[in-house]
Formats: structure tokens, C-alpha cells, sequence
């Protein structure tokens, strides 16, 4: 039986090898062209609708990440012992995307994002745990959406931001009975069906002519 717990990896080539199905749901989801994946340290870019300005997140741990190493459908994982930072591929109008992945019991606990954005402006937390970014005037022109996890046995993992000294810092409160692997912040358009199933991969290969290995269709699970 696999170890859920921990990322294997391909000696052969060097790829990451992903067997839990909800990432390799949300990888499959991305977009099918050639374009690199951005390091982490290039951050997470958002504008105004107004033009106004744009803010930047940058995981500060990410500058301490080497060049990573390519995993399925595009993606890219930096390695970091009890968790890792999976980069799937992305449109590059969408800008940069970051998940996290939690892979045992040791892993940390809080992540830290640097904001840069104008000096006038400043981070509100709102009370459904979703953040606005507030300009001079004191109006909110870029929201964050509340963070969102899910454990090895797709069951939800309460995880919150606060802020700590213009850091965005992201939270995770695990509980003793929360399976591992956690993967926090998947894009919920690659696995939330329109009626609110959570949908994962069963990928199980199979043989086809020729000695090529394809994977089986999706199937849905009730969140």
C-alpha cells in the first residue's frame, strides 16, 4: 500500500510522482500548454478592477527554494522535507497559482506571505475569513478569498489567515483524526462539480494497444 504520507519520487527521470487523487485531480485541471510554471518567489500578483494598483504575496520561505522538480500535467514541486510547494501549471493571464501540501503530522503550521503594495494602502480581515485590500480612501479594491483545505480522506481542514506585521499569514488547525497528506488552497473549479460534489481521480492505469498507459475517467464523491 502507498504511504499517503509522504511524496515518492521517480529515480528514474527525476519526476515527482503523484498518487493521491485529489492532487492529481486538481494538476489534470490545468491548462494544456508549453508555458513554464513561475518560481514561487515571483509571487502572486492581484490588480484592482479600477487599475488603481496591485498587490503581491510572496510565501516567505520562497527565496530559500531551489529550481524544484517537474511533476505531471505541467507542474512543478519544491520539496521541503515534512511539506512541499506545488506550483501547477498555469494560463499566464491568470498569473502565478501556489498550493501547499502537508505531508505528515511535523509539518508546520503557519505560512507566511510578504504583501507589497502601496504604502497607503492596508490588509483587512473580514468576517467570513476572507481578506480586503483597502486603498487610500479606505475602499476595498482587491479581495483574497478565505483559505480552503482538504486531508487525505477528503474531509475539509480548517485553515484561516491573520495579520501579523503587514504579513498575510495562513493557518492550519489540524485535528489528532486529520489524514495526511493536507493539500491546502487546490483551485476549486478543478474539483467542485456545479451541485457541490468534490470530485477526485481514481487513476488507475490501465494497459491499451500499442503498450501505451492511459488513466480511467473521473468519478465523484460526495464532500
Amino acid at each position: 500500500m502507498t504511504d499517503r504520507r509522504r511524496r515518492t519520487f521517480d529515480s528514474r527521470d527525476g519526476d515527482a510522482e503523484v498518487v493521491e487523487p485529489l492532487l492529481r485531480a486538481v494538476l489534470s485541471y490545468a491548462p494544456r500548454d508549453e508555458s513554464p510554471t513561475p518560481h514561487p518567489s515571483e509571487g502572486i500578483v492581484l490588480g484592482a478592477e479600477n487599475g488603481s494598483g496591485t498587490i503581491r504575496l510572496e510565501l516567505v520561505i520562497a527565496g530559500d527554494l531551489d529550481s524544484g522538480i517537474p511533476g505531471p500535467f505541467g507542474s512543478r514541486f519544491y520539496e521541503c522535507g515534512s511539506f512541499e510547494v506545488i506550483v501547477p501549471q498555469r494560463d499566464p493571464r491568470d498569473g502565478a497559482l501556489l498550493m501547499i501540501h502537508l505531508l505528515d503530522a511535523s509539518a508546520p503550521r503557519k505560512f507566511e506571505f510578504a504583501t507589497s503594495m502601496p504604502p497607503s494602502w492596508k490588509l483587512r480581515l473580514e468576517s467570513d475569513g476572507s481578506v480586503s485590500v483597502l486603498d487610500e480612501l479606505g475602499e476595498a479594491v482587491i479581495f483574497i478569498g478565505r483559505p480552503w483545505a482538504f486531508d487525505a480522506d477528503l474531509h475539509p481542514v480548517h485553515v484561516y489567515y491573520t495579520i501579523e506585521s503587514g504579513l498575510l499569514v495562513q493557518n492550519v488547525q489540524a485535528e489528532a483524526d486529520t489524514g495526511y497528506p493536507i493539500l491546502i488552497d487546490p483551485d476549486p473549479d478543478a474539483i467542485i462539480t456545479g451541485d457541490g460534489r468534490l470530485v477526485t481521480e481514481a487513476w488507475t492505469p490501465r494497459l491499451v494497444a500499442g503498450g501505451v498507459v492511459e488513466e480511467v475517467s473521473p468519478r465523484s464523491l460526495s464532500s
